[in-house]
């Protein structure tokens, strides 16, 4: 699965019918992009020219033009990486596997394809921004509902390795205990499978009413909190049917937590070096007993 099909179907659900039509017929006739100019690209959609610029402006294009210029380097980026081997990845449910060695592949294949496209989506300059609002917060509270819990508890426990002031909790009353006495100058940070989740939204309204710094890890998607938060780092990853549960989407939140984490303890060193050499000194000791 390439980045420009992953915008296509993180955005699809909020497309105008013309321009589902649309995106139904590129993720169906690639191939055809490249061999059409637009006008015959809207008969053969039944759609129209008008349909077509808008749905690249949708999805994150500048028009048709930059469309077609992101699917050629991800298909020549695909053409020069196809011989290298290794397993690939198919859309199995937990019920269709035969194997052992199936199951196997199958879960290295998507785990690593999820950390290389949201690799791929990683902005530079958002993530600066975030790292910013996390060193200078007063109290930094995490938020993380269900499997993405797990990459939210993980980034808790780094923050709180270097002496930040961070709050987790599970409990979703405690997390609205908490969410009420934030304040302007905290910063709340959402990990989020579902950004349509309504526990997580409840608590991102709050948290936003009450002036403090917001920052969301989730899918690709314009929506509630992507478009409300100050920051938003995407984590994406391949879609695998539902009766499956969420897997391959912890490896891309906890890549961005590693990286959220080392860039933090990076440009804040010297406050943070006593503390990481502590917890060291301590673990260290305690596993020599």
């Amino acid at each position: 699965m390439n980045i420009v099909s992953e915008r296509i179907r993180s955005h699809y659900e909020e497309l105008p019918t013309s321009e589902k039509m649309v995106a139904d017929f590129v993720l169906e006739n690639k191939d055809a992009l490249f061999r059409h100019p637009i006008k015959e690209l809207a008969k053969m959609s039944g759609t129209t020219q008008a349909a077509w610029t808008r749905f690249a402006q949708a999805i994150g294009y500048e028009g048709l033009k930059d469309l077609k210029n992101a699917y050629y380097s991800e298909a020549n980026d695909t053409i020069e990486k196809s011989d290298k081997g290794g397993p690939k990845v198919t859309f199995k449910d937990v019920n269709e596997y035969t194997s052992l060695q199936s199951i196997a592949d199958n879960i290295c294949a998507t785990s690593v394809q999820a950390v290389q496209t949201t690799y791929r989506l990683f902005d530079a300059g958002t993530f600066s921004e975030a790292v910013a609002d996390i060193i200078e917060a007063r109290q930094i509270q995490v938020f993380g509902i269900g499997t993405a819990g797990v990459a939210a508890y993980d980034l808790f426990c780094k923050l709180l390795r270097i002496h930040y002031n961070v709050l987790f909790n599970q409990d979703h009353h405690m997390n609205l205990m908490t969410v009420s006495q934030i304040r302007e100058g905290d910063v709340a940070i959402f990990f989020c499978d579902n950004a349509k989740n309504a526990e997580i939204i409840q608590l991102f309204d709050i948290a936003k009413k009450r002036g403090a710094k917001t920052i969301a890890i989730t899918k690709l998607g314009n929506n509630h909190l992507t478009t409300g938060c100050d920051h938003v780092l995407f984590a994406t990853s391949p879609e695998i049917d539902k009766k499956s549960g969420i897997t391959s989407s912890r490896f891309a939140q906890l890549f961005l937590v590693d990286t959220l984490y080392t860039a933090i303890a990076n440009r804040d060193y010297e406050n943070v070096k006593g503390f990481l050499k502590d917890s060291y000194d301590v673990f260290h000791e305690t596993s020599r007993d």
